[in-house]
């Protein structure tokens, strides 16, 4: 019954059929038939781990059974073959997110060469969120770094200097952007401190007129 469910390509039924024959006989004297055909189906199921191990049970039971043998380093070949396709396509996709990852950045340049600072940090984002850690990642993270600067936001700009080195270390832009972060920083502080001590002043300066206005009444 598995052998005519195999002939017509029904391998899922087949393989229930060689289950049924090795769940009634395990060990009898054509059960070494019964793992290889199994071993047959998972292999057309593409699943070599379980008819590598049924090729090596039908040996186990029948170690002159030469079609078992055969069967076994064909299914070593075809996990290897697998093995090299999943690592291809893994590359392809791979390659597919750096190159929309660059697309991002290009497109965030574009806006930041306009002075379009909050679009180009959308499309930093998108670049970063595509691929955090690739291989042009550094410079993504740079290149948000360098729009958080001209936004004024210097905390979010540094954090991302840092990221930057964090992936690559020897980038020296993503270090000297961050000295310049850091001075944009300490003159913002010093500017915040004017601003204050000024506005502390224009309010004794306003208390002070109230308060000669009040004596010439007292007056």
């Amino acid at each position: 019954s598995g052998n005519a469910f195999m002939k017509n390509k029904q391998f899922e039924e087949a393989l229930d059929q060689y289950n049924l024959a090795i769940d009634t006989s395990a060990d009898g004297p054509n059960s070494h038939i019964y793992y290889f055909n199994r071993a047959a189906a998972y292999r057309y199921l593409k699943q070599y781990s379980e008819a590598a191990d049924d090729c090596l049970s039908s040996l186990e039971l029948n170690d002159s059974y030469d079609k078992a043998r055969t069967l076994l380093v064909k299914i070593r070949d075809d996990e290897k073959k697998r093995l090299a396709e999943d690592k291809e396509a893994e590359r392809r996709e791979a390659e597919d997110i750096i190159r929309q990852a660059d697309e991002y950045k290009d497109s965030g340049n574009a806006f930041m060469k306009n002075k379009q600072f909050e679009e180009a940090l959308d499309q930093y984002n998108l670049a970063i969120d595509t691929s955090a850690d690739g291989p042009n990642s550094h410079i993504y993270y740079f290149n948000r770094a360098a729009a958080y600067r001209y936004l004024k936001q210097y905390s979010e700009a540094a954090d991302d200097c840092l990221s930057s080195l964090e992936l690559n270390d020897s980038y020296d832009k993503a270090r000297t952007l961050l000295v310049k972060i850091r001075d944009d920083e300490k003159k913002r502080l010093a500017e915040d401190k004017e601003a204050e001590r000024r506005e502390a002043e224009d309010i004794i300066r306003q208390a002070d007129e109230y308060k000669d206005s009040g004596n010439a009444f007292m007056k």
